[in-house]
């Protein structure tokens, strides 16, 4: 599959190490099923955590799931 690369670098300068949960479910709803697949939504706090910190809270790769939450958005 071929991808605008102006748009793929428009949404990797958009979600980063340092975005927010609640950013993916505002602005990104096709991201949610995965979030909630991995259990990073469970509680109301998880919203306010930036990727990074979810990731390392519950011990996921955070490049992998970069790049799944990106290519869930392209």
């Amino acid at each position: 599959m071929l991808y605008n690369t102006a748009m793929a670098d428009e949404i990797n300068d958009e979600i980063n190490r340092d975005t927010k949960v609640a950013t993916l479910f505002r602005e990104y709803p096709e991201t949610v099923d995965y979030l909630l697949s991995l259990g990073l939504c469970e509680c109301k706090d998880t919203f306010v955590l930036a990727l990074k910190d979810v990731a390392k809270e519950k011990g996921i790769n955070l490049d992998e799931l970069l790049r799944e939450i990106i290519s869930r958005v392209r």
